[in-house]
């Protein structure tokens, strides 16, 4: 049984002087296929921006998004999901796509392809301008998970 108390709980905290997390909000949840891909670009960059990402964070952020949404697009079924949340001071997306998953296991880039290739750098660029990437594979599809760190409030001013 889960009590208010239980560290099963959102709300419970181990450092006493800390209070408790809230739970995440959801910041944006948008399906997309080929035809609103720049749509949901400029929709994760303008909650990205309200959070309290600017300059290169921002910009890196938004072009992670987007090449995890265009590959999902290309190699994973056509269409997908996108969900943008803020938990606390994180910034949090999960994109999904319905296709067959990794047929030969979850992609490890160690460095970009030659120049003339064409593609082959999304997940890459992900990976760099990010905290972190996550995969998680399954048989209705894969979901990535990129999070970034939003910059802490100011408060010599207050």
């Amino acid at each position: 049984m889960t009590t208010p108390e239980s560290p099963l709980t959102a709300a419970f905290s181990m450092d006493p002087l800390r209070p408790p997390a809230s739970p995440p909000a959801e910041e944006l949840a948008q399906d997309f296929d080929a035809e609103t891909v720049t749509d949901v670009r400029h929709a994760v960059r303008r909650r990205a921006e309200k959070a309290g990402l600017a300059g290169d964070a921002l910009e890196g952020f938004v072009i992670a998004v987007h090449e995890l949404v265009a590959n999902a697009v290309r190699h994973g079924g056509g269409r997908g999901s996108l969900r943008l949340r803020r938990d606390d001071d994180t910034l949090v997306c999960d994109v999904t796509d319905y296709g067959t998953g990794f047929p030969h296991g979850l992609p490890v880039a160690g460095g970009p392809p030659p120049a003339n290739t064409p593609g082959g750098r999304g997940i890459l660029m992900a990976r760099h301008f990010t905290d972190s990437l996550l995969f998680s594979d399954g048989p209705d599809g894969v979901t990535a998970t990129v999070t970034v760190c939003l910059p802490v409030a100011d408060t010599r001013d207050r």
